[in-house]
């Protein structure tokens, strides 16, 4: 497949197509037709002219053949449809691609470990592996006898001696509760995983920290899916009497299943109860209210992750790199002193 024959498909110019591919315009075509460019080259798995590629990022092996990587969405049952991990891995993939590296093969820990077959990744035969989200050790232990090159990108920090790129989930979950107690709330609930999760212990040092006290009666342990968030939010609305002022939640797709749980049982949010959460997908802004969330920056993860990746293939470093990106809070609409405090 050739730059040519991509713009032909895509029925734009081949200045459009380089344009968007290498990241060098982001005017250069509408959202729809960027769209549409990465849909055609995931599906044609096309690679830029490796030999122009390997001038400009030494990307290209001592042969002068492509690296090749593969990604394992090993958090996410989702994959591709879950909207925080898939921004990560659109952005490794066109990260690769301006790099002239090739994805050989993109799976779920989920799918392998229920089918008992990595087959399918062994066959893909990469050079190194990306780990989006937090991985079981028995994943590990499977992929550290068979690859030399792993990097995990996600918001836990990990122990094991790999190199990481992660945005401080602890952290952003301690900056979210200091957001509502600053509004004036100190009956504030969490949503939201618990076993391993940094987000989770971030939210309970928050708490000890403003010394608030942890009221079990306020966190509901849920799977960080929509369904998690509106059933927990079912739960919340039949707090009688004291019910928490605001709600942390892990992820924006359990929040938005929160909020509408809560909508539908007539809570004004946040006049009633504030919501803030995690990672500041699209959807926070097409919400009502729009929600207030963490910014995680999704494509730095992807991006440092194939730099990180490619380096260690080609023997720049060795020793265990980590690699932390900042986070930030995103203020919209769907936070609120508590009714008692205005």
């Amino acid at each position: 497949m050739t730059l040519k024959e991509l713009a032909k498909l895509a029925n734009v110019s081949v200045s459009t197509v380089s344009r968007v591919i290498n990241g060098n315009d982001s005017h250069a075509a509408g959202p729809e037709k960027r769209e549409l460019i990465w849909k055609l080259v995931r599906e044609t798995n096309y690679v830029p002219n490796k030999s122009a590629q390997s001038l400009k990022t030494g990307s290209c092996g001592i042969s002068g053949t492509p690296h090749t990587i593969s990604c394992i969405f090993a958090r996410s049952a989702e994959g591709l449809q879950d909207s925080f991990f898939s921004q990560i891995f659109y952005a490794i993939e066109q990260e690769a691609v301006k790099r002239g590296c090739s994805i050989t093969g993109v799976f779920s820990a989920f799918e392998m470990s229920r089918n008992g077959s990595f087959d399918d990744l062994i066959h893909s035969n990469p050079e190194g592996i990306i780990l989006l989200g937090r991985y079981s050790k028995s994943l590990l232990s499977y992929l550290r006898n068979r690859f030399k090159n792993i990097i995990y990108t996600g918001l836990n920090s990990i122990q094991d001696d790999y190199d990481q790129i992660i945005c401080d989930g602890y952290g952003a979950a301690k900056t979210a509760v200091k957001h509502l107690h600053s509004l004036g709330h100190t009956k504030i609930g969490y949503i939201g995983e618990r076993s391993n999760e940094a987000r989770y212990l971030g939210y309970h040092e928050g708490l000890l920290e403003l010394k608030i006290p942890v009221n079990r009666n306020y966190i509901f342990e849920t799977s960080q899916s929509i369904k998690g968030g509106y059933e927990s939010g079912l739960k919340i609305t039949k707090i009688t009497p004291d019910p928490p002022t605001a709600i942390f939640c892990a992820n924006d797709t359990t929040a938005i299943g929160a909020m509408k749980a809560l909508s539908e049982s007539n809570f004004k949010i946040p006049d009633d109860i504030s919501i803030i959460s995690i990672d500041n997908v699209e959807m926070c802004q097409y919400v009502t209210p729009m929600l207030t969330s963490i910014d995680i920056p999704k494509g730095d993860l992807g991006k440092f992750a194939v730099k990180t990746l490619l380096d260690r293939i080609d023997g720049g470093h060795r020793i265990p790199v980590k690699i932390e990106i900042p986070y930030k809070l995103i203020q919209r609409n769907s936070c609120a002193p508590p009714k008692a405090y205005t």
